[in-house]
């Protein structure tokens, strides 16, 4: 079953190198910094903080539309402090992150195109250090490991390398005992090889 539909993919893809031509199925890499920050509480103020991702992006062309998918490894960063008191700390979380858009080309010409996207993302966080943050312990002893966000963004691809620039946004809470969305600015810089 497995051999069958390898084999219809690749006379389906076959098939639309014929009739185009540019292959509609990219692979690449994407890398870059995230400055994100994690609203906590009342008594405690929360800032952005810088961080970083990379990983794989696949991408499917149709016509000026497009769906990309990425898998990414992040760790993201935003500083916690006392309102009272001038000790701050940094909260860290690594988590993989599968982001899926939908995108269109604003302008689409031969080496060159300009682009819109939005869509959601997925992620699951790996570690975390909020524990040694004595105020957030307690609250994140119930901390949600999978969360679901949302990203709209733009970029631009010279010849197959590509920038990017993001908003991501939480939709569900880290934690079941505040308020606490996480959000981040993202910088990313892409290679397509396929």
């Amino acid at each position: 079953m497995l051999l069958l539909t390898a084999v219809f993919l690749l006379g389906l893809i076959s098939s639309k190198l014929n009739a185009q031509s540019s292959f509609p199925i990219h692979v690449g890499i994407k890398g870059g910094s995230n400055y994100s920050e994690l609203p906590v509480s009342e008594s405690l103020n929360s800032e952005y903080a810088f961080g970083y991702f990379g990983g794989v992006m696949a991408r499917f062309d149709y016509k000026r539309f497009y769906i990309q998918n990425e898998i990414l490894y992040s760790e993201k960063s935003s500083k916690i402090e006392k309102s009272a008191l001038s000790e701050s700390k940094n909260a860290k979380w690594r988590s993989i992150e599968m982001p899926l858009v939908i995108g269109y080309k604003v302008i689409d010409v031969s080496a060159l195109n300009v682009r819109v996207f939005a869509g959601g993302v997925y992620s699951y966080v790996l570690d975390e250090n909020f524990s040694s943050l004595n105020q957030l312990k307690d609250a994140y002893k119930k901390f949600d490991k999978f969360n679901i966000g949302y990203q709209v963004g733009a970029g631009v691809e010279v010849w197959k390398f590509t920038v990017d620039f993001t908003y991501q946004g939480g939709l569900n809470n880290v934690s079941k005992n505040f308020n606490s969305k996480p959000n981040s600015f993202n910088v990313g810089v892409g290679y397509f090889f396929l």
